[in-house]
C-alpha cells in the first residue's frame, strides 16, 4: 500500500515519480529482498512520499502499516554521536580528550580520544556482534554492565595506533555509551530518550525507542531459508532460543530480539519516526544546532592526513552528482538505511525485515527517482 502526503509541496513530486517509486518499492518485495518494508521521503517541513508494503510477519500474514516498527541497529550510532555532542556543547565532554577520562576502567594502551572513537579511527577491535543479542521478552533480566565488562575483558587490545586508519568498531560505541552514562549520571538509553528523542515531539505513527513497546505492531525479523548466513547461524547463537522453528514461504523467522549493546544498535522505530529525526536535522531544530551538525558532518583525517569517509558517525558519500550523509543498520532479521541530501534539502529512510549485514544501497534506486528530475 502506498500513501502520499503532498502537504504544501505539490510541485516537488510529480505523478510519474510517485508511480515509479511505488513500482520500484513493490519490486523489492516481489524480488524477495524483504518480506516487508517502509519508505519515507521528507523535506524539512513535509512528508513528500510514504510507502508501506509486504508483511511484518509472513506466518501471521500481518501487513506492514504506518505504525509498524523495525529494529534500527547501527543507525543508533548517529543518536549516540548527537548525545556526545550535546554533552560537549555543555562542556561536560571534551571531544579531543582520551575516552579513558570518562570511562576510567578500560585496559587499552595508547587510549584514543572521544573524537577518534566517534570516527572509527580509535583502533578498537570489532568482533562479530551477531551473538550479542537477547530476546525482547527477557529484556528485564539483561545486565548491560556485565555484558560490556565481558566484551572489554575478551578484547582488551587495540588493533592499531589511534588515528592511524579507519576501521569500523561497535566496541568503540559501547564505550561512548558508557561515557554518556557516567558523565550525565543517567543510563545511556534514558539520556538519549530525554535529550535527543523527546525534543522531536514524535506523534502518531512516529516511533523511536529502545524497547519493543507493542509487539503486535513490530515487524518480525526474517532471513531467507537458503541464504548462506542462515546455514551458519548455529555458529553464532542458539537457533532454538532465537529463531521460530520451521520456515514460512522460504523464510526463517526470528523471535523479537534486542541487541546487547544499546549504544551501537539498540533503537527500534518506524520509518516515520526516523524521518522526523531527519527533518529536525534539515530544519536545524532541537535537539540539533548548526554547530553540532557542522561537527557531525565534517570529515576527519588520519594521522597521515588522509581524508576519512566519515564525520562523527555520519558517512559522506555520493550517488552520481548527489552528495549525501548516511548511515545504515543491519543484523539478524533487519536492514535499514537513512540519508540526508544537504543540497537538495531532502532526506529518506527505508526499513526492511530481512537480514542485512553489509551495506546494500537500497536507497539508490528509489531516491534517484526524486532527485533526478529528468528521469
Amino acid at each position: 500500500m502506498t500513501v502520499i502526503n503532498m502537504a504544501n509541496a505539490q510541485a516537488a513530486i510529480t505523478h510519474g515519480q510517485e508511480q515509479a517509486a511505488g513500482k520500484y518499492l513493490s519490486s523489492l518485495i516481489e524480488a524477495r529482498k524483504a518480506p516487508g518494508l517502509q519508505y519515507v521521503l521528507v523535506d524539512a517541513d513535509h512528508v513528500l512520499f510514504k510507502f508501506n508494503g509486504g508483511y511484518a510477519d509472513i506466518g501471521e500474514q500481518r501487513p506492514v502499516g504506518d505504525s509498524t516498527t523495525f529494529n534500527g541497529y547501527s543507525i543508533t550510532k548517529t543518536f549516540t554521536a548527537a548525545a556526545i555532542l550535546k554533552l560537549a556543547a555543555e562542556s561536560r565532554i571534551d571531544l579531543d580528550a582520551p575516552i579513558s577520562r570518562y570511562v576510567q576502567d578500560i585496559p587499552y594502551q595508547g587510549v584514543p580520544t572521544v573524537r577518534q572513537t566517534l570516527q572509527h579511527t580509535a583502533g578498537f577491535p570489532n568482533p562479530n556482534p551477531m551473538p550479542w543479542i537477547h530476546r525482547a521478552d527477557k529484556h528485564g533480566e539483561f545486565d548491560a554492565h556485565a555484558f560490556i565488562s565481558k566484551v572489554i575483558r575478551e578484547h582488551p587490545k587495540l588493533d592499531f595506533e589511534p588515528g592511524e586508519k579507519f576501521a569500523y568498531s561497535n566496541i568503540g560505541y559501547l564505550l561512548l555509551g558508557e561515557a554518556i552514562h557516567r558523565v550525565s549520571g543517567k543510563p545511556y538509553e534514558q539520556y538519549v530518550l530525554s535529550e535527543i528523542i523527546e525534543p522531536l515531539s514524535l506523534a502518531g505513527d512516529q516511533h523511536i525507542s529502545f524497547t519493543i513497546d507493542h509487539p503486535e505492531n513490530h515487524a518480525r525479523g526474517h532471513i531467507r531459508r537458503w541464504n548462506w548466513l542462515n546455514l551458519f547461524l548455529g555458529w553464532f547463537f542458539d537457533r532454538e532460543k532465537f529463531l521460530v522453528s520451521g520456515s514460512v514461504e522460504g523464510w526463517v523467522e526470528f523471535r523479537d530480539l534486542l541487541p546487547d549493546g544499546a549504544a551501537y544498535g539498540g533503537l527500534v522505530g518506524s520509518a516515520s519516526g526516523f524521518a522526523r529525526y531527519l527533518q529536525a536535522i534539515l530544519k536545524v531544530e532541537p535537539p540539533f544546532t548548526r554547530e553540532m551538525l557542522d561537527k557531525l558532518w565534517t570529515p576527519g583525517t588520519t594521522l597521515s592526513g588522509e581524508r576519512l569517509p566519515v564525520g562523527l558517525a555520519w558517512f559522506e558519500r555520493k550517488m552520481g552528482s548527489h552528495r549525501y550523509l548516511a548511515h545504515s543498520g543491519g543484523a539478524g532479521g533487519y536492514y535499514c538505511e537513512m540519508r540526508i541530501y544537504p543540497d537538495a534539502k531532502l532526506a529518506s529512510v527505508i526499513m526492511t525485515n530481512n537480514t542485512g549485514i553489509t551495506r546494500q544501497n537500497l536507497l539508490d534506486g528509489i531516491d534517484r527517482i526524486f532527485l533526478d528530475q529528468g528521469n
